[in-house]
């Protein structure tokens, strides 16, 4: 049914700069299960986590058992699959030697994962304490090159619930069903640091991020891919606010997402 919206989507609303040869390559496409498997070695479950070995990475993922293996599969094929519409290394927005990485709403890790040969250094944001607990064990090795924030960033400093229940989680107002995590902003998160790329998927808050992160993009131009499929997202207030401070960006939209005809990811670049 959701191939079926998105061919609707593109034959009577936005094409989002998907041509029809990638519509017909996208609507046949095998499930995600069966392209993950491609680069994936094997899974070993612990007690407390599910230890992925991909079949062309030297270092391992390490996965919460809390949430279900179906999220492996959906990460390893957005991450290792170029034609995924949520790949981020689009062309423009290739991670390069010598990167430095701020990869907001990290999750489980895989993408800084994969790049962090190439990066001098990589700061990861991530709220959830699964994640942040599992992302410490797969960057067990790497701690000289990472920076792992246990917190949420928005448009100010402040509190708010966070729901841990949720693969994707998500901010609650129900203090029984989550637990308080402090919010910064990347300003004053990064400071006088320089980053080079910037990677945002934070499930509807990238605006209210974005508002926050106005003087680490100003002055450092970086590249960016961001997520702008999420219900609360407006894709033209993002590509409207990033462009007001740094004009000379240049974007591109990229997706066709199932429940809406909205991108799925803009990648921004000098």
């Amino acid at each position: 049914m959701r191939r079926v919206r998105i061919l609707f989507y593109w034959l009577f609303f936005n094409k989002n700069n998907i041509n029809f040869f990638e519509l017909l390559k996208f609507l046949i496409k095998p499930k995600v299960d069966v392209i993950a498997k491609k680069f994936i070695k094997k899974i070993d479950s612990s007690d407390e986590y599910n230890k992925v070995t991909f079949l062309n990475l030297n270092r391992e993922l390490y996965w919460p058992k809390k949430f279900s293996v179906s999220g492996i599969f959906q990460v390893t094929a957005e991450t290792f699959d170029s034609n995924d519409w949520h790949y981020y290394q689009y062309d423009k927005t290739q991670v390069e030697k010598g990167e430095i990485l701020l990869d907001i709403g990290t999750a489980e890790g895989l993408f800084p994962l994969v790049v962090l040969d190439k990066c001098s250094h990589i700061y990861m944001v991530e709220p959830s304490q699964y994640f942040y607990n599992s992302l410490n064990k797969s960057f067990e090795q790497n701690k000289e090159k990472t920076t792992i924030f246990n917190l949420a960033v928005g448009n100010k400093k402040d509190k708010v619930f966070f729901n841990e229940d949720s693969l994707d989680g998500q901010i609650s107002n129900d203090s029984k069903a989550s637990r308080s995590i402090d919010v910064e902003t990347v300003d004053s998160l990064i400071g006088d640091n320089k980053i080079t790329y910037l990677k945002a998927d934070i499930e509807g808050f990238e605006y209210e991020m974005l508002q926050g992160a106005k003087e680490t993009i100003s002055k450092n131009k970086p590249k960016i891919a961001i997520t702008t499929y999420h219900k609360q997202n407006n894709p033209d207030e993002i590509i409207a606010l990033i462009k007001s401070f740094v004009p000379e960006y240049n974007y591109f939209i990229k997706g066709i997402h199932g429940e809406e005809p909205k991108p799925v990811m803009i990648h921004f670049w000098i």
